[in-house]
Protein backbone atom coordinates (compact mmCIF):
# COMPACT_ATOMS: atom_id res chain seq x y z
CA UNK A 1 0.00 0.00 0.00
CA UNK A 2 1.70 3.01 -0.91
CA UNK A 3 -0.10 5.94 1.29
CA UNK A 4 2.88 6.37 3.26
CA UNK A 5 4.06 9.56 3.24
CA UNK A 6 6.59 10.08 5.92
CA UNK A 7 9.47 7.21 5.41
CA UNK A 8 12.79 8.43 5.40
CA UNK A 9 14.70 11.43 6.30
CA UNK A 10 14.85 13.14 3.21
CA UNK A 11 11.20 13.79 3.47
CA UNK A 12 11.03 15.20 6.51
CA UNK A 13 13.88 17.53 5.60
CA UNK A 14 12.48 18.69 2.54
CA UNK A 15 9.25 19.48 4.50
CA UNK A 16 11.28 21.25 6.74
CA UNK A 17 13.02 23.51 4.58
CA UNK A 18 9.11 24.06 2.64
CA UNK A 19 8.69 25.61 6.09
CA UNK A 20 11.73 27.53 7.03
CA UNK A 21 9.36 30.42 7.13
CA UNK A 22 7.97 28.87 10.85
CA UNK A 23 9.13 28.14 14.10
CA UNK A 24 11.14 24.83 14.93
CA UNK A 25 8.08 23.81 16.89
CA UNK A 26 5.77 24.25 13.96
CA UNK A 27 7.76 22.29 11.61
CA UNK A 28 7.95 19.53 13.88
CA UNK A 29 4.31 19.51 14.81
CA UNK A 30 3.81 19.55 10.86
CA UNK A 31 5.30 16.59 9.85
CA UNK A 32 3.95 14.61 12.50
CA UNK A 33 0.24 15.84 11.23
CA UNK A 34 1.26 14.52 7.81
CA UNK A 35 2.64 11.74 9.84
CA UNK A 36 -0.42 11.14 11.18
CA UNK A 37 -2.69 11.76 8.68
CA UNK A 38 -1.10 9.27 6.56
CA UNK A 39 -0.63 6.50 8.77
CA UNK A 40 -4.97 6.83 10.08
CA UNK A 41 -5.91 6.77 6.65
CA UNK A 42 -3.48 3.57 5.68
CA UNK A 43 -5.25 1.90 9.09
CA UNK A 44 -8.48 3.24 7.55
CA UNK A 45 -8.32 1.40 4.42
CA UNK A 46 -6.81 -2.27 5.72
CA UNK A 47 -10.42 -2.45 7.67
CA UNK A 48 -12.15 -1.93 4.17
CA UNK A 49 -12.66 -5.47 2.92
CA UNK A 50 -14.84 -4.25 -0.55
CA UNK A 51 -12.53 -4.13 -3.46
CA UNK A 52 -14.40 -0.76 -4.21
CA UNK A 53 -12.71 0.25 -1.07
CA UNK A 54 -9.14 -0.77 -1.73
CA UNK A 55 -6.52 1.50 -3.93
CA UNK A 56 -6.76 4.40 -1.85
CA UNK A 57 -3.94 7.12 -2.34
CA UNK A 58 -3.14 10.61 -1.07
CA UNK A 59 -2.12 12.52 -3.75
CA UNK A 60 -1.61 16.06 -2.41
CA UNK A 61 -1.13 17.22 0.64
CA UNK A 62 -1.34 21.18 1.01
CA UNK A 63 -0.38 23.59 3.91
CA UNK A 64 -2.76 27.11 3.40
CA UNK A 65 -3.83 29.89 5.41
CA UNK A 66 -2.46 31.92 8.21
CA UNK A 67 0.40 29.31 8.45
CA UNK A 68 1.16 29.20 4.81
CA UNK A 69 1.16 32.76 4.25
CA UNK A 70 3.17 33.55 7.46
CA UNK A 71 0.55 35.26 9.59
CA UNK A 72 -0.42 33.47 12.03
CA UNK A 73 -1.97 34.42 15.72
CA UNK A 74 -1.01 32.35 19.14
CA UNK A 75 -2.40 34.92 21.64
CA UNK A 76 -1.14 33.60 25.15
CA UNK A 77 -3.48 36.04 26.83
CA UNK A 78 -7.06 34.65 25.34
CA UNK A 79 -5.76 30.90 24.26
CA UNK A 80 -6.43 31.68 20.42
CA UNK A 81 -4.36 29.71 18.07
CA UNK A 82 -4.55 29.74 14.17
CA UNK A 83 -5.68 26.46 13.14
CA UNK A 84 -3.48 24.53 10.97
CA UNK A 85 -5.57 24.68 7.60
CA UNK A 86 -4.97 21.49 5.26
CA UNK A 87 -6.01 20.17 1.73
CA UNK A 88 -5.79 16.24 1.89
CA UNK A 89 -6.59 15.76 -1.95
CA UNK A 90 -7.26 11.73 -2.38
CA UNK A 91 -7.14 9.93 -6.04
CA UNK A 92 -11.23 8.93 -5.68
CA UNK A 93 -13.93 11.10 -4.59
CA UNK A 94 -15.39 7.61 -2.41
CA UNK A 95 -12.01 7.88 -0.38
CA UNK A 96 -12.92 11.74 0.50
CA UNK A 97 -15.78 10.24 3.44
CA UNK A 98 -15.82 10.40 6.79
CA UNK A 99 -15.08 6.86 6.93
CA UNK A 100 -12.12 7.17 6.15
CA UNK A 101 -10.50 10.46 8.25
CA UNK A 102 -12.43 10.14 11.83
CA UNK A 103 -9.45 8.31 13.00
CA UNK A 104 -7.16 10.79 12.63
CA UNK A 105 -9.33 13.71 13.47
CA UNK A 106 -9.52 11.45 16.72
CA UNK A 107 -5.82 10.95 16.79
CA UNK A 108 -5.40 15.06 16.09
CA UNK A 109 -8.12 15.43 19.52
CA UNK A 110 -5.81 13.18 21.65
CA UNK A 111 -3.01 14.91 21.09
CA UNK A 112 -4.17 18.34 21.34
CA UNK A 113 -6.46 17.36 24.13
CA UNK A 114 -4.51 14.84 26.38
CA UNK A 115 -1.08 13.98 24.99
CA UNK A 116 -0.01 17.51 23.94
CA UNK A 117 2.47 16.32 21.37
CA UNK A 118 0.84 18.95 18.86
CA UNK A 119 0.08 22.24 20.68
CA UNK A 120 -1.62 23.73 17.49
CA UNK A 121 -5.43 22.83 16.32
CA UNK A 122 -5.55 21.11 13.34
CA UNK A 123 -8.20 21.64 10.71
CA UNK A 124 -8.36 19.37 6.93
CA UNK A 125 -10.59 19.49 4.29
CA UNK A 126 -10.55 16.23 2.35
CA UNK A 127 -11.25 16.16 -1.76
CA UNK A 128 -10.52 14.33 -4.77
CA UNK A 129 -8.38 14.89 -7.51
CA UNK A 130 -10.82 15.12 -10.16
CA UNK A 131 -13.03 17.87 -7.64
CA UNK A 132 -10.12 20.16 -6.77
CA UNK A 133 -9.26 20.22 -11.12
CA UNK A 134 -12.52 21.23 -11.64
CA UNK A 135 -12.89 24.04 -8.85
CA UNK A 136 -9.62 24.94 -10.07
CA UNK A 137 -10.92 25.15 -13.87
CA UNK A 138 -14.17 27.27 -12.98
CA UNK A 139 -12.04 29.58 -11.25
CA UNK A 140 -13.39 29.51 -7.47
CA UNK A 141 -11.58 31.79 -5.54
CA UNK A 142 -11.34 29.42 -2.44
CA UNK A 143 -8.79 26.73 -4.82
CA UNK A 144 -7.22 29.11 -7.04
CA UNK A 145 -5.78 30.67 -3.70
CA UNK A 146 -4.69 27.54 -2.08
CA UNK A 147 -2.92 26.18 -5.25
CA UNK A 148 -1.46 30.05 -5.79
CA UNK A 149 -0.76 30.51 -1.84
CA UNK A 150 -0.39 26.95 -0.16
CA UNK A 151 2.94 25.26 0.47
CA UNK A 152 2.68 21.84 -0.89
CA UNK A 153 4.02 18.65 1.91
CA UNK A 154 3.52 16.47 -0.42
CA UNK A 155 2.33 15.71 -3.98
CA UNK A 156 2.19 12.54 -6.23
CA UNK A 157 3.99 14.28 -9.50
CA UNK A 158 1.81 11.94 -11.57
CA UNK A 159 -1.39 13.54 -10.63
CA UNK A 160 -0.59 17.27 -11.13
CA UNK A 161 -3.50 20.27 -10.90
CA UNK A 162 -4.43 22.37 -13.79
CA UNK A 163 -3.76 25.82 -14.28
CA UNK A 164 -6.28 27.53 -12.40
CA UNK A 165 -8.72 29.84 -14.72
CA UNK A 166 -9.73 33.40 -12.69
CA UNK A 167 -13.14 33.94 -12.21
CA UNK A 168 -14.82 37.00 -13.90
CA UNK A 169 -15.85 39.83 -11.45
CA UNK A 170 -19.29 39.69 -12.66
CA UNK A 171 -19.46 36.07 -12.78
CA UNK A 172 -17.89 36.13 -9.45
CA UNK A 173 -20.30 38.56 -7.67
CA UNK A 174 -23.73 36.60 -9.77
CA UNK A 175 -23.02 33.45 -7.95
CA UNK A 176 -22.07 35.05 -4.97
CA UNK A 177 -25.23 36.78 -4.83
CA UNK A 178 -27.18 33.47 -5.47
CA UNK A 179 -25.33 31.62 -3.07
CA UNK A 180 -26.60 35.06 -0.12
CA UNK A 181 -30.05 34.10 -1.46
CA UNK A 182 -30.33 31.08 -1.19
CA UNK A 183 -29.07 30.27 2.26
CA UNK A 184 -29.50 33.80 4.10
CA UNK A 185 -33.14 32.69 3.00
CA UNK A 186 -32.95 29.02 4.77
CA UNK A 187 -31.77 30.72 7.65
CA UNK A 188 -33.92 32.89 8.13
CA UNK A 189 -36.56 30.13 7.70
CA UNK A 190 -35.22 27.96 10.46
CA UNK A 191 -34.82 30.83 12.51
CA UNK A 192 -38.55 31.51 12.61
CA UNK A 193 -39.80 28.72 13.05
CA UNK A 194 -36.90 28.41 16.04
CA UNK A 195 -38.59 31.27 17.72
CA UNK A 196 -42.05 29.36 17.33
CA UNK A 197 -40.75 26.52 18.88
CA UNK A 198 -39.06 28.60 22.03
CA UNK A 199 -42.92 30.25 22.17
CA UNK A 200 -44.58 27.15 22.10
CA UNK A 201 -42.28 25.54 25.03
CA UNK A 202 -40.53 23.25 22.54
CA UNK A 203 -37.10 23.57 23.61
CA UNK A 204 -35.81 20.21 22.48
CA UNK A 205 -36.80 21.02 19.04
CA UNK A 206 -36.50 24.48 19.19
CA UNK A 207 -32.41 23.45 20.05
CA UNK A 208 -32.75 20.80 16.99
CA UNK A 209 -33.90 24.22 14.58
CA UNK A 210 -31.88 26.67 15.69
CA UNK A 211 -28.64 24.82 15.07
CA UNK A 212 -30.11 24.35 11.46
CA UNK A 213 -30.44 28.15 11.47
CA UNK A 214 -26.63 28.52 12.33
CA UNK A 215 -25.69 26.15 10.28
CA UNK A 216 -26.94 27.99 7.12
CA UNK A 217 -25.46 31.54 8.00
CA UNK A 218 -22.54 29.98 8.49
CA UNK A 219 -22.76 28.00 4.88
CA UNK A 220 -24.11 31.83 3.62
CA UNK A 221 -21.05 33.32 4.68
CA UNK A 222 -18.70 31.07 3.74
CA UNK A 223 -20.05 30.88 0.46
CA UNK A 224 -20.82 34.41 -0.25
CA UNK A 225 -17.35 35.41 0.60
CA UNK A 226 -15.31 32.62 -0.40
CA UNK A 227 -17.61 30.80 -2.91
CA UNK A 228 -16.54 27.44 -1.03
CA UNK A 229 -18.44 25.56 1.92
CA UNK A 230 -17.20 22.14 3.12
CA UNK A 231 -19.99 19.81 2.96
CA UNK A 232 -20.81 18.43 6.54
CA UNK A 233 -19.35 14.89 6.21
CA UNK A 234 -15.93 16.38 4.34
CA UNK A 235 -15.14 18.17 6.91
CA UNK A 236 -13.24 17.45 10.46
CA UNK A 237 -13.43 20.49 12.32
CA UNK A 238 -10.94 20.95 15.44
CA UNK A 239 -12.37 20.13 19.10
CA UNK A 240 -13.71 22.87 21.33
CA UNK A 241 -11.75 23.50 24.30
CA UNK A 242 -13.58 24.81 26.96
CA UNK A 243 -11.54 27.44 28.07
CA UNK A 244 -12.49 30.90 28.19
CA UNK A 245 -11.48 33.22 25.17
CA UNK A 246 -11.65 36.72 23.69
CA UNK A 247 -11.06 37.35 20.37
CA UNK A 248 -10.56 40.86 19.30
CA UNK A 249 -11.03 42.27 15.56
CA UNK A 250 -8.10 40.49 14.45
CA UNK A 251 -8.75 37.35 15.58
CA UNK A 252 -12.36 37.26 14.29
CA UNK A 253 -10.81 37.23 10.62
CA UNK A 254 -9.12 34.38 11.19
CA UNK A 255 -12.35 32.82 10.81
CA UNK A 256 -11.93 32.85 6.63
CA UNK A 257 -8.09 32.51 6.87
Amino acid sequence: MDTVLHDGLDWAETVSDLLEHLPDRKRRELIRVVKILSDEFEVALQGKTSARNQGGRILKLILFGSYARGDWVEDVKSGYRSDYDLLVVVNADRFTDLEFWYRAQEHFTRELVLSRQIQTPVSFIVHSIHDVNDQLAHGRPFFVDIARDGITLYQDDDHPLVEPKPLAPEAKKAEAQRNFDQWFDQGKAFLKIGLFCIQEGDLKRAAFILHQATEAFYHCALLTLKLYSPEPHRVCRRPQLVRSRVYDKQNDEQIFS
